[in-house]
């Protein structure tokens, strides 16, 4: 009997043995699949870190001092260039006619081909073609811009539109408005003044809110004006003069400008912008006899070396003031922005070259000529904006009366990327009658697109 429970209990201690033996074999299993796991997964992020490594561009063998010629792939994403399109399309439903420039009721008056990039960690560089029947393919903007100079001073190799006022710097398809103001239309140019050149600027804040200075040296001043100038004679007079020399001869024929930004935060919603800006600059303006069979209308007289054109100082001076409002909470829905601009030209009236005939007159402007105008728009809701603008430009003395006009702006924004803007202007010419416009203007951008310049 003794025997029998001796038996008893072994056979219950080995039970229990083997009972308490299975969860370890259990864990044992379970942490082998796991080690299995992780080894798996390591491996499989191995292969990708090798594949990626292998995907990236090495350096360049030396060899003998030398660095072979081959090309290398950036090691930093901000190198990729970005490319943009922007389309702007106007639809011109003016009761009198079409009163664009290409006479067309609807017109693709301009394609934008936006190119920027890094460069390096030095420079910057921008290059934007326009596109148009009209002009074919100009070079709207095209320069490098640095990076990394000391004293927090930037500087602008190329072509650009010239920091000149407000609203010449931003292209005409991203205005708020279908037209740049009239102002900026007879005193820079039709598509904005631009300047091929060099451009320094600084920001700093000596009285405790902003200021920045902007000087610029370019070929003329400014440069869009110039070719329209030059055109407006040759249809007036019936012939382009030509100076002795170029006016870029020497370093006081060149074009010079100068902005001096200030710019307070007012409050948490409100800000305020005042900047003033000078430029001058020297162009060829013609002289001419007055033909004897009809009177009023001149004829080229060369002068002693066969000049027909004189170099005249043009300068520009002017004020800009911008107003805006966006609270915080609301800012998505509600806005205002009010801006006013004023400019003053004085031409120079130079004296002839010696040796001509009696009847030889100058024939470029030399009266002063003053222009303003004052924008302002408010946000409905989200999407949708309506704006109204005065212009007014002082009238020359051959004209009867002085150039005015009002218009108002429904603008919508789909998107980012897409702009619609429904206006009308009714304009008061300094010659003839008045005229109505109504144009639907659609704007299209593919691509990363350069921010909003308000």
């Amino acid at each position: 009997m003794r025997t029998g429970f001796l038996s008893g209990v072994l056979i219950a201690l080995a039970g229990t043995a083997a009972t308490a033996q299975q969860p370890d074999t259990t864990a044992r299993r379970d942490s082998t699949a796991r080690a299995d796991s992780i080894a798996r997964a390591d491996s499989i992020r191995l292969v990708r870190e090798l594949e990626r490594i292998r995907g990236e561009a090495r350096p360049p063998h030396v060899m003998g001092g030398m660095i072979p010629a081959q090309p290398q792939q950036p090691s930093n994403p901000g190198l990729n260039p970005s490319i943009s399109v922007v389309g702007d399309i106007v639809v011109d439903a003016s009761p009198d006619g079409s009163t664009l420039e290409s006479a067309r009721r609807f017109d693709m008056r301009e394609v934008e081909l936006a190119l920027g990039a890094n460069v390096d960690p030095y420079f910057r560089g921008d290059f934007i073609l326009g596109l148009s029947d009209e002009e074919g393919i100009a070079i709207e903007e095209g320069y490098l811009t640095t990076t990394s100079l000391p004293w927090q001073l930037q500087l602008r190799v190329g072509r650009f539109h010239l920091p000149f006022g407000k609203q010449n710097t931003t292209h005409r398809a991203e205005l708020h408005t279908i037209e740049y103001p009239y102002t900026i239309q007879r005193l820079l140019g039709d598509h904005g003044g631009k300047g091929t050149g060099l451009a320094l600027s600084k920001i700093f804040s000596p009285f405790g809110f902003y200021q920045e200075l902007q000087l610029t040296a370019i070929e003329r001043f400014p440069e869009a004006h110039g070719h329209e100038h030059e055109d407006e004679h040759v249809e007036e007079h019936g012939f382009e003069g030509v100076p002795a020399e170029p006016p870029n001869r020497t370093l006081e024929g060149l074009g010079y400008t100068a902005r001096f930004r200030n710019y307070w935060d007012i409050g948490e919603a409100t800000n305020f912008e005042l900047s003033f800006s000078a430029g001058t600059g020297r162009i060829a303006e013609p002289f001419g006899c007055e033909a004897e069979l009809t009177p009023g209308h001149f004829d080229p007289c060369p002068g002693p070396r066969g000049e027909t054109a004189v170099l005249a100082r043009q300068s520009l001076v002017g004020g800009d003031v911008t107003f805006r409002w966006r609270p915080l909470q609301q800012g998505l829905y509600r806005s205002f922005i009010f801006q006013a601009e004023v400019m003053r030209q004085h031409n120079e009236d130079p004296a002839l070259p010696a040796g001509l005939p009696p009847g030889a007159a100058y024939l470029g402007p030399i009266e002063e000529t003053t222009g303003l105008y004052a924008f302002g728009r408010w946000q409905l809701s989200r999407r949708l904006f309506v704006g109204a603008r005065y212009d007014w430009v002082e009238a020359s003395t051959d004209v009867e009366r002085d150039f005015s006009a009002i218009s108002g702006y429904l603008q919508f924004f789909p998107s980012e990327f897409s702009k619609m803007v429904l206006g009308y202007e009714n304009l008061r010419p300094d010659v003839g009658d008045r005229v109505n416009r109504l144009l639907l203007q659609m704007t299209i951008a593919i691509g990363p697109h350069r921010p909003h310049p308000f």
